[in-house]
């Protein structure tokens, strides 16, 4: 009887992890659905990020920030998301560059000239 109960829980279990797993894919795929939309800006499940500037049935068409095309199938996109640019403080760029440029002007070579050297003797 004890064992009829173990397995009666176990079964219960078993059915309660599949329906909710299937319910929280199933929403996950209609949430990726939604983002199929032109103008969009989304990552792929590789990690490319891109815009959709083209939906034609299965097939998607992506521009990267740089402004190539390429083709990718509906189930490869992950789901919207910018793509992740560096946020650059112009401030700390512009006296990076001026530091950048001191440096430069202060370099003094330490390397030996042979020419001159057998010249010399």
């Amino acid at each position: 009887m004890d064992m009829m109960i173990l397995l009666g829980v176990m079964l219960l279990l078993f059915v309660g992890m599949n329906y909710f797993g299937k319910k929280k894919q199933n929403e996950a795929n209609a949430r990726r659905l939604e983002a199929i939309k032109v103008g969009n800006h989304v990552r792929t499940h590789s990690g490319f990020y891109g815009t959709i500037v083209d939906v034609d049935g299965d097939a998607v068409t992506l521009e990267s920030p740089g402004g190539a095309e390429t083709v990718w199938h509906k189930n490869a996109i992950s789901g919207v998301e910018e793509p992740p640019f560096a946020v650059v403080d112009e401030d700390a760029a512009d006296a990076a560059d001026e530091e950048d440029a001191q440096d430069a002007d202060q370099t003094v070579s330490t390397l030996e000239n042979p020419i001159e050297k057998e010249s010399d003797k």
